[in-house]
């Protein structure tokens, strides 16, 4: 039973990655389904003419390198043959042919952050705290719980994030909290669980705070890390709302807000936008249950922006 769910687990993976990318998990995932060793591939694909050395196939395969001549897009195409894939399955999560420097592989469907924050600090930030570029690790899951007290004041963030390496040695997971309720003020992350904390940096102005998580360990194309953090705030801090920016699509995104025994809002709903600067949409009212909380869960979320926002009666 065990390893029939890990098959399912991994063949559902394999959608994924077929889907939004990038290429290395594709190709790995793709060939862990299989069940073919290199040495078989490599000797199927030269016996259609297309000969490449096992080490190709492992460069290829953890983001090491990518396949741009023609002979190896010859090549790609036979794996999709081999590997029982759609047609330009693998091809089309290949992009455009890089001009110069290292290529990570494009994720269909993301997009800039400075549509998501307005400008580019945060790419700034994240450079300074020595975050290598997006698409070396994709988040999976993303798990959000807001605590607030009987003040009606947030207390803490607590966040649990699935993430899978999309290159070669991937060590490093880079996080960020926008502070807009007090721009000045922003809180301080703290409890982390299966990595600890890198570097920090904190813009009191946009009310920004960039920081560095270094993994337990270091991943492999396709190895999963499993990451808790929590972002304490301070005392008297007012918020209304809780919303999450992806820049790329993700698998699962849970959002769960606590409020304090007796001390619920009037009103609670969930909403979207494709931007920063787009207007809300899509708003749904949730239902405070009486456990106090309010949930939103969804699948296949596209880039963008989903959240949570209450209001509270002025008779509480």
């Amino acid at each position: 039973m065990a390893v029939q769910a890990t098959d399912a687990g991994v063949r559902h993976e394999l959608e994924l990655a077929l889907r939004n990318g990038p290429f290395p998990a594709a190709l790995h995932l793709a060939i862990e389904v299989s069940g073919l060793t290199l040495e078989e591939i490599r000797d199927w694909l030269g016996e259609r003419g297309a000969h490449l050395s096992i080490a190709t196939l492992s460069y290829w395969r953890r983001g090491r390198s990518r396949p741009e001549r023609a002979a190896s897009l010859l090549a790609v195409r036979l794996l999709e043959e081999l590997l029982e894939l759609p047609p330009n399955a693998l091809m089309s999560l290949l992009g455009p042919r890089r001009i110069r420097g290292r290529w990570i592989g494009h994720v269909p469907g993301s997009v800039a952050p400075q549509l998501l924050f307005a400008d580019s600090r945060p790419d700034t930030l994240m450079r300074t705290v020595g975050v290598p570029q997006q698409g070396r690790l994709r988040r999976v899951s993303v798990h959000v719980t807001v605590e607030l007290g009987a003040d009606r004041m947030v207390e803490r963030i607590r966040m649990r994030e699935l993430v899978r390496a999309a290159a070669h040695r991937v060590s490093q997971l880079g996080v960020l909290y926008f502070a807009e309720e007090r721009p000045d003020s922003p809180p301080e992350l703290t409890a982390v669980a299966n990595a600890r904390i890198g570097q920090v940096e904190t813009d009191r102005v946009a009310g920004l705070v960039v920081a560095e998580l270094i993994l337990d360990r270091v991943l492999e194309v396709g190895e999963p890390a499993l990451i808790e953090y929590e972002w304490r705030f301070a005392p008297g801090t007012l918020m209304l709302n809780y919303e999450h920016r992806f820049v790329e699509p993700i698998r699962e995104y849970v959002l769960q807000t606590r409020f304090a025994p007796g001390v619920v809002p009037a009103h609670c709903h969930r909403y979207d936008r494709r931007t920063v600067a787009a207007p809300e949409g899509n708003h749904t009212e949730l239902w405070i249950g009486g456990a106090d909380s309010a949930l939103i869960a969804e699948t296949d979320v596209p880039s963008g922006i989903v959240g949570m926002r209450w209001s509270w009666s002025q008779q509480n």
